[in-house]
């Protein structure tokens, strides 16, 4: 019995992992979103160099800036 419980924690965590890195890369995309939009590039450029359409680039810039900061759960980050 222990061992399918050991196989299952060992699954669990993996996916854990991957799912913070996915996070952090999706985070770091937007980050880099925002900073091209606020250069001035066309969306139509960053949608493309992120492989989004423009309604997916503005919905993800969306719910960027309406995510509670770290520092304060009932902040809004002005990206």
């Amino acid at each position: 019995m222990e061992k399918y419980l050991r196989n299952i924690w060992s699954a669990s965590a993996e996916l854990e992992m991957i799912q913070f890195q996915t996070d952090q890369a999706h985070d770091g995309l937007v980050q880099a979103m925002c900073e091209a939009m606020a250069a001035r590039m066309s969306p139509a450029d960053v949608a493309a160099a992120a492989n989004m359409s423009l309604s997916e680039l503005f919905d993800t810039l969306r719910r960027r800036s309406t995510v509670p900061s770290a520092e304060n759960n009932h902040a809004v980050h002005d990206s």
